[in-house]
């Protein structure tokens, strides 16, 4: 338990980077919330890394990045981590599939992608062939449709990396579901065939995986990926640590902010609010 308290602190808001887009209005929800509640309830997962410009250390979201917008709307000038072991092979690293509920052509996505990116309609085989050649990066990603039916698309040469081809056509994909106001489930790869046959979805979206260092070089670039582009799987991650509010807006130093979180994180240990839970949870509406 004495290396999850070390592992939490109170870090500069401004040294906390995102490396996925948001949703506004899950931002705009979130804020509210906090702002009811008074209270920022879970820390954000980080992983600590060296600025390779200045040296200093900037802390990289794995997992919160709607929080972290939330909290700086909120005019929160330091924010509550956790800080991951990132290259710990306990940490891993998979990806969201997207279950569409609305009936669309994959290959009417196709089209807006064309001209650009030069993305192409490709022979696929089995689901766990698709797969394979999307982690393989010989396909960009695919469609499935309910009835079984696969659609894979490949990103030709062309302007930029491979990656950055793959990131910009996952990009516009994304944004042409957006401007269909299309009805998306992000839903985990390992369980996203299951969803689209239980659930009222019409295609299922399968998307890419990236690498770890692919997300740490791209984020200290800069460089956004989409929305639910990556999936953090961080083992025994602290929630409800319910750190105040004003504490976090106010302007004090950063010490003795950090004085503050242990002292409420020893007022929990000593007065049993703290849990451990080994099996798997679900949580609503966080």
């Amino acid at each position: 338990m004495r290396e999850i308290f070390k592992r939490l602190k109170v870090a500069p808001i401004a040294h906390v980077l995102v490396h996925e887009g948001v949703v506004d209005r899950q931002v705009d929800r979130i804020s509210d919330y906090v702002q009811h509640d008074g209270i920022m309830k879970n820390p954000i997962v980080v992983a600590e890394v060296d600025d390779p410009a200045t040296g200093d250390s900037r802390y990289v979201v794995l997992d919160g990045m709607h929080r972290v917008q939330a909290m700086s709307r909120l005019g929160c000038q330091d924010i509550v981590v956790f800080v991951a072991d990132y290259w710990s092979s306990a940490v891993r690293l998979a990806s969201w599939d997207a279950l569409l509920l609305d009936a669309l052509d994959p290959l009417a996505l196709v089209e807006t992608l064309i001209a650009d990116d030069q993305v192409r309609v490709a022979r696929v085989g089995s689901e766990a062939e698709v797969r394979e050649r999307i982690y393989g990066r010989d396909l960009a990603m695919a469609f499935i449709s309910r009835e079984g039916v696969t659609t894979g698309l490949r990103v030709g040469p062309g302007e930029g990396s491979n990656l950055t081809r793959i990131v910009r056509a996952l990009t516009r994909i994304e944004q042409c579901l957006d401007d269909r106001g299309a009805r998306v489930v992000y839903t985990p790869s390992t369980k996203s065939r299951a969803d689209l046959a239980d659930q009222d979805g019409t295609l299922l979206f399968l998307r890419p995986l990236f690498s770890k260092q692919e997300v740490l070089e791209r984020t200290l670039a800069g460089q956004l990926f989409p929305r639910k582009s990556t999936r953090f799987l961080v083992p025994e991650r602290p929630l409800r640590v319910d750190f105040h509010l004003t504490v976090l807006q106010a302007p004090l130093d950063l010490d003795i902010k950090n004085q503050l979180l242990d002292a409420h994180l020893r007022w929990c240990w000593e007065n049993n609010k703290v849990r451990y839970y080994p099996e798997s949870v679900f949580v609503f509406g966080d």
